[in-house]
Parts: structure tokens; C-alpha cells; sequence
């Protein structure tokens, strides 16, 4: 019971604790990626903007194209020098360089400058990334194309620095790689400040105004700063729900401990007594038995529900001197009793006390103090029954012997198969009230009811129905031979003195076979 609390208690902590952390980490994504995106938004926005200009310059160029070189070069210079970003604007006819504010009239080949072939004819706005140029070798350079008369090809050329410095000034704290690629070329990337990291977190953006696509590489080791931030928020609120939970244990096991030892109290002072309900056969009403059981009030008038203080003693580990304490005031009830034989007297063991190498001495020494009119009928659950079956088996065969009977209590809600039922030692199945309150009209549809009547008339089994309240279910259980049932219908649980007065009135009223 010990270790059990300390598991509880551990448990109760931890939990608490990885909640928060893994509250903070979920936290630190999504502000991780919400910060990238608000970055990539930044850069993606000057991109666009830069190529808008871009575009504006090339077509400007491009409404020239029909001109002499001699004729257009100072507007053409002009619009290079004065537009914002960029760096030349020039024509571009098959694979010379006619006409432009760097080279001026004089015609070069276009590969010799700016390397590759340019071809803008199949599309109005093309845009190539170039490692570097003649001009400025070594730094990158993005070239924005257009078809222009007289099968020309306009163009500008923006340098790739100012997207780096930009790139640059946007990598704080989270030291994120950003790879930015246009239609054709190379990408370019923001310098090389975080190459060493090895990223886990990547990101996509695109910009279809500037055929842009932005990757963001970000490394592992940036989550960590927001979740010590989330920490930090959180943390507090979590030790207070730790406090909060290991307050409430505390308190949840000085009450388990205070009911233990008020149980024990209880005993002493003899403050438990036991009803007892009738077991009645079905075709006559006629009390053939009781089920005993056990009820506490205490000494300032309060009744403890069964439910509470059986469950109690069964996890704090008194139900066994409970159930000594029972069988102690059986045997002071029943002493004197004149009943007709074989009088069913039940009585309900737990789990625990099944598995006590005292459980048989318990049992014969109240078999023993009762007269022979008696046919004791141990009332067992179905758990206790599969825990330790062949322990079990061995126990009540032991008792058998004897001539105990043995009943499976509230079958049907547990874990008992056919095949174990068929290998344990039963005499009765007792029918869980949860399956007699389906019998609700005459037409009701009762099939595992059915399935459970059948299945105990075929292993040769009695059946005992429990928590008859109504006259019709009492009619079906006649109909389908159920031999015993109990319930309110028939007598609801009485103290001693009161069942035995209701019990030898039944039988002088009742005319007796001869």
C-alpha cells in the first residue's frame, strides 16, 4: 500500500511537470514558426518591391528597343543610374550586347559578360540569378528579362547584395539560413554565419509576383531560448498545480488512513451490525435463505454507505478483519435461529481475504458455530475468481468438502469466461441487477439476460436474480425458472432481530407440506 501511494505521489508529480515542458515546447514552435514567417513575410515584401522596380526599369528599356543605340543611351543610362536597386539596364539582340548604360554602344557578346545565354523571347518577364558578372565578378547578380520589338530582349540588373544585407539584418538570435531562388540560376543564400549548425527546422515561402521561393533553415539549438522563455512563464503556474496536487494526496490519504483507523474504531465499539435481505424462491415467494450484509452507524447517528467503507477497507487493507467481524456477528444473530433446512445464508468475501492462508480457518469456524440447518453459500466476484484461479479453485474445493456452497456474485459485469466457469467450483450464479432492470415491459428485447439464464441451466448451476422491484420481472424470472431471487419486491435487507420476527411470521402463515 506504501509503494502504491509513493507511485501516486510520483505520478501526481510528474505529470505536472512534463505537461509543462511539453506545453513549453509545443509553445516554442509555434512562436518559432509564426517569427519565420513574419521574417520571411519582411523579405519576400522588399523582393517584390525591388522586383517591381526591376521590371519598371526593363520595360522603359524595352519601349526603346526600336531606336538606335546613339539615339537612347542617355535615357537608358539615366534609368540605371537613377532608378533605386539597380545596378545596368541594356537590349540584348541574339546573343549581343547592343546596347547598355554600363557597356554603352559598344557590342559584346553577352556570354563574355554576364555568362549564360539569356533568352526572354518565350515569356514577358524572365528572371536569372548569376554567381557574378564581368563587370563585378564574385558577387551575385539577378537579372530581370523581358521580349522586347524587333526580336530583342530587354533587361535590368539588380545586385544579389542588397537581398544579403537584408537577410543579414533580419538573422537575430534564431541565426536562420535564408535560401532565396528565382526561376533559373542559383540560389542566394544569406552569409554563412549559421553553416555550422546542422538546421532541424525548415520552412517554405513563395512569392509568385517575383517567382520567388525563400527557404528558412533554422537550427535546433534556437528553440531552446523560447522554451526557457515559456519556462519561465509557466513555471510558476505549474508549481502551483504540483502544490495543489500534492495538497489534495495529502489530504486524500490522511482521510484514507483516518477511515482505516475509524473502521478499526468501529469494530471496537461495536458500532457495525449486519442486515440481512431475503432469498425467496420464485414460484412461491417462500424465504429459503438471507444474504448477509454489512452495515455501519455510528455512534453520533451517522450511517457510512456500504460503498464507501467496503471499498475503503478493501484499499487500505482492513477488509479482512471486516469480514472476521462480520462472520463474529453471524454467528451471535443466527444463535438461537430455528429455521428449515437448508436454510441459504450468504456471505460476500473479498478478494484479499481469498488469497489469506487464514481465509479457510475464517470460514470453517463460522460454518462450524452455525447449526446444521444451515447451508453456508460464499458469495465470491468475479475478479476474485480470476486473479489467482487455481488458488481459488483449491480454497473452495477445500471448503466444498465440507459442505460450504460457493455462488459467483454479479455475474455477468466481471471477467469470467465459460471455460473458467466450467473449471471452479460454483454451485450458484447470482444475476447482476443491472441485467434484471432491462426487464422493463413484456415485450422488452433481454438478450444477454437470456444468454446468462441459459448458459447456468446447461452447466446444471442455480441462478439467484437479484434487485427484484416489479411484480413483471418477477413473472419472467417465474417463466424462465430462475429458481431464487431477491430484491425490494419481496423484503427489503432487516436487522437481525426484525428478519428472523419477518421470517418465522412468513413460515406460520405459509402451510406447511407434509
Amino acid at each position: 500500500m506504501k509503494k502504491g501511494n509513493t507511485t501516486i505521489l510520483t505520478v501526481s508529480l510528474l505529470v505536472p511537470f512534463l505537461l509543462c515542458v511539453l506545453l513549453s515546447v509545443g509553445m516554442a514552435l509555434r512562436e518559432l514558426k509564426r517569427d519565420t514567417a513574419v521574417t520571411a513575410d519582411i523579405l519576400l515584401s522588399q523582393v517584390d518591391h525591388v522586383t517591381g522596380l526591376a521590371r519598371h526599369a526593363t520595360h522603359i528599356t524595352a519601349g526603346m528597343a526600336d531606336r538606335p543605340c546613339a539615339e537612347i543611351l542617355d535615357k537608358i543610362t539615366a534609368t540605371g543610374a537613377f532608378t533605386p536597386y539597380i545596378r545596368s539596364t541594356g537590349l540584348i539582340r541574339d546573343d549581343a550586347l547592343v546596347c547598355s548604360s554600363v557597356t554603352g554602344a559598344r557590342v559584346k557578346s553577352v556570354g563574355r559578360v554576364y555568362g549564360p545565354y539569356l533568352d526572354a523571347r518565350t515569356e514577358d518577364n524572365k528572371i536569372f540569378t548569376l554567381p557574378g558578372t564581368l563587370s563585378v565578378p564574385g558577387q551575385a547578380a539577378i537579372i530581370y528579362a523581358s521580349r522586347a520589338d524587333n526580336g530583342m530582349i530587354a533587361f535590368s540588373v539588380v545586385d544579389a547584395r542588397y537581398f544579403i544585407d537584408l537577410m543579414d539584418s533580419l538573422d537575430d538570435e534564431n541565426h536562420a539560413v535564408f535560401h532565396l531562388q528565382f526561376s533559373s540560376g542559383p540560389a542566394i543564400s544569406s552569409p554563412d554565419n549559421a553553416s555550422r549548425h546542422t538546421p532541424a527546422f525548415r520552412a517554405e515561402f513563395r512569392s509568385p509576383a517575383s517567382q520567388a521561393r525563400l527557404q528558412v533553415e533554422t537550427p535546433l539549438q534556437s528553440l531552446r531560448h523560447y522554451v526557457l522563455r515559456n519556462l519561465l512563464f509557466l513555471g510558476p503556474l505549474f508549481l502551483l498545480l504540483s502544490l495543489a496536487v500534492m495538497y489534495l494526496w495529502r489530504r486524500w490519504q490522511t482521510r484514507q488512513m483516518s477511515l482505516a483507523e475509524e473502521i478499526e474504531k468501529g469494530i471496537a465499539q461495536g458500532e457495525f451490525s449486519v442486515h440481512y435481505q431475503p432469498v425467496c424462491e420464485t414460484t412461491s415467494g417462500l424465504c429459503t435463505g438471507a444474504e448477509a450484509l454489512m452495515r455501519w452507524q455510528r455512534r453520533d447517528g451517522r450511517t457510512i454507505s456500504p460503498a464507501v467503507f467496503i471499498r475503503a477497507a478493501e484499499e487500505n487493507g482492513t477488509i479482512i478483519p471486516l469480514t472476521q467481524h462480520l462472520f463474529e456477528l453471524i454467528i451471535r444473530d443466527a444463535k438461537g435461529w430455528e429455521v428449515s433446512a437448508p436454510f441459504h445464508l450468504g456471505v460476500n468475501i473479498a478478494a484479499a481475504h481469498l488469497q489469506q492462508p487464514s481465509f479457510i480457518t475464517d470460514v470453517l469456524r463460522l460454518w462450524v458455530a452455525l447449526s446444521h440447518d444451515f447451508r453456508l453459500v460464499l458469495e465470491i466476484t468475479e475478479r476474485s475468481l480470476v486473479e489467482d484461479t487455481a488458488l481459488a479453485a483449491e480454497k473452495l474445493n477445500a471448503l466444498r468438502e465440507k459442505g460450504c456452497q460457493v455462488a459467483v456474485d454479479d455475474f455477468g459485469t466481471g471477467y469470467c469466461s465459460l471455460s473458467l466457469l466450467q473449471s471452479l467450483p460454483v454451485d450458484y450464479l447470482k444475476i447482476d441487477k443491472s441485467f434484471i432492470d432491462t426487464l422493463t415491459s413484456a415485450g422488452a428485447d433481454t438478450p444477454i439476460l437470456d444468454t446468462i439464464v441459459a448458459l447456468s441451466q446447461r452447466l446444471g448451476l442455480a441462478t439467484i436474480a437479484e434487485g427484484i422491484s416489479t411484480a413483471h420481472q418477477a413473472e419472467w424470472l417465474q417463466a424462465n425458472n430462475v429458481p431464487y431471487v431477491q430484491g425490494y419486491f419481496y423484503a427489503r435487507p432487516m436487522p437481525a432481530p426484525a428478519f428472523y420476527q419477518w421470517y418465522t411470521g412468513q413460515r406460520a402463515r405459509t402451510p406447511q407440506v407434509p
